[in-house]
């Protein structure tokens, strides 16, 4: 797993900073516009005011295009959990293809593997559990594998392994590409741009509202916790593992695989 400053830091901490910092950047603007109202007044006020209405397109430019970020892997990570639920589904409902004795075998270590899966899904935040998880889930299906082509030497399962070889490959891909789908976040760059943005554009509204007249505090405050809350929710729903908005009812698949082996 990709871990980084961002990645540890909880999403309210950040947003609380950011929320912070932009009602300050705003005070640093309203207090360098009063000492020269009077030299930029002589100036002209359009310009400025134009100049501030950049910013702000650029920002909110910038802030729909990282929340269509994070909702398209957010979108992605949950279309793959349904997809390696059906894959592991279909290799076992395959073991059926083979004699009791093999069959059984199949069976044995296919349960051990949806209980590794299912323990990567409930391992939250902790990257050492998620990392023993996969290890258990790649010498399970290492073993898997082997057990298959093993029994390809057999002219008698000749049908089923191929048609279980197909089906373990594809479960022993997709969980590389889930892994893959959980570190592919809102790359750190843009985060940091956006910040910075955050923090700029409320600077220039500070100081454009003090120059024109006076500031109003509590439209500032409400626009700067309003921009918060929208970058809390990018960053929640780009952290499958943890905040509000997770994974867990479509997780449900996985472990509803249980219900695979309650009757056999």
């Amino acid at each position: 797993m990709v871990t980084s400053l961002l990645i540890k830091t909880d999403a309210w901490v950040i947003a609380v900073a950011l929320f912070i910092a932009m009602l300050s950047s705003a005070i640093i603007g309203a207090r360098i516009a009063s000492r020269k109202k009077e030299r930029f007044l002589a100036l002209g006020i359009d310009k400025k005011a134009a100049e501030t209405n950049f910013h702000t397109g650029l920002f909110f430019f910038l802030l729909a295009f990282t929340f269509g970020m994070s909702g398209t892997r957010y979108d992605n990570r949950r279309n793959v959990i349904v997809e390696e639920a059906t894959i592991i589904e279909t290799a076992l409902l395959r073991a059926d293809l083979y004699s009791p004795e093999e069959r059984l075998l199949f069976r044995k270590d296919f349960l051990e593997y949806v209980e590794a899966r299912i323990d990567y899904f409930e391992a939250r935040a902790d990257f050492e559990k998620i990392t023993d998880a996969q290890e258990r889930s790649h010498e399970v299906s290492k073993r898997l594998w082997m057990r298959a082509t093993k029994l390809s030497h057999d002219p008698a399962y000749l049908q089923a392994t191929l048609l279980m070889c197909s089906s373990l490959n594809e479960m022993i891909d997709i969980t590389t590409t889930r892994l893959a789908g959980e570190n592919a976040r809102v790359p750190e760059s843009i985060l940091w741009m956006l910040f910075a943005l955050a923090c700029i554009n409320s600077f220039f509204s500070g100081y454009s509202s003090t120059l024109k007249g006076t500031l109003d505090w509590l439209v500032e405050a409400g626009f700067c916790l309003l921009i918060t809350l929208v970058v809390l929710f990018i960053l929640d729903i780009d952290r499958p593992r943890r905040g509000l908005v997770t994974l867990d009812s479509v997780s449900q698949n996985i472990v509803d695989l249980r219900r695979n082996f309650i009757s056999h």
